[in-house]
């Protein structure tokens, strides 16, 4: 008799372990842990998942929570990650946050956009060695603005800096630089400010060009090369040799002769 119910309970275990199915999930790790759904079947089976395992190596046996968190801070960045999930045929265990694991994560703009007070681009993946430089388009292209370094990761990113509006259509666009890749360019934004018109005045006496406001500059010499430029309320050029001069700001090109 004793015999007979050790065969039985031999042939429940078996029949019980060759009943369960096996799903993989793989990608690379990029610095966060996976969460894994793990469905309630009943009083009778409890949880479908039987065992987790991460790159070969066991992490638990029967959870009972409706979601389990795989610890994988001790990875290498981009490692590689296998999990192997064994559990009941009559279930499906899923990753509730996949994409952190997957493996053709690229660089993209989410938004980018600009107000009276800032140009503002959202994106994701961005690598941590690479910058991005604002540009406007001017009579002489697309100009340089500022220059910004980016913070890296593979989830959600903003930057911000301030605008250089002109009265009028103001058309902006970011570069995003990456030693990995080629450069990628956001789409162009327009901002129409109905901010005041600036103007300006030069004093003879100390030379000085003098704005009504501060204002962006590029000074010109009488072969139109670019010797100065800034951001201020006034531009210095007493130090300039006797000559004639083109100042261009706001959207204005105004030549003078410093005597």
């Amino acid at each position: 008799m004793r015999k007979f119910l050790f065969l039985i309970i031999i042939f429940e275990i078996v029949s019980f372990s060759v009943s369960g199915k096996d799903s993989y999930f793989r990608g690379f790790f990029h610095g966060k842990n996976v969460f894994v759904r793990n469905p309630y079947l009943g009083q009778e089976l409890g949880f479908c998942i039987e065992q987790i395992y991460l790159n070969g190596q066991l992490v638990v046996e029967n959870p009972e929570v409706s979601a389990y968190e795989i610890d994988m801070q001790e990875l290498e960045p981009d490692e590689r990650v296998v999990i192997r999930i064994v559990h009941h045929d009559n279930c499906e265990p899923a990753l509730a946050n996949p994409e952190v694991i997957q493996e053709d994560l690229k660089f993209s703009w989410l938004k980018v956009y600009v107000d009276e007070n800032q140009i503002i681009w959202i994106t994701t993946k961005e690598s941590a060695e690479g910058f991005y430089i604002v540009e406007k388009d001017t009579d002489d292209g697309w100009m340089p603005l500022d220059t910004v370094k980016t913070k890296g990761g593979i989830f959600i990113n903003q930057h911000s800096v301030e605008p250089d509006h002109v009265k009028g259509d103001n058309l902006y666009r970011v570069q995003y630089h990456d030693p990995k890749m080629e450069v990628k360019l956001s789409e162009s934004f327009n901002y129409y400010s109905d901010k005041e018109e600036i103007s300006h005045a030069i004093d003879e006496d100390n030379w000085v060009i003098e704005f009504t406001q501060e204002v962006s500059y590029l000074l010109y010499n009488n072969n139109s090369r670019i010797i100065k430029r800034g951001k201020d309320v006034s531009c210095d050029i007493k130090k300039l040799p006797k000559g004639r001069y083109m100042i261009k700001y706001d959207d204005k090109e105004v030549y003078f002769d410093k005597k």
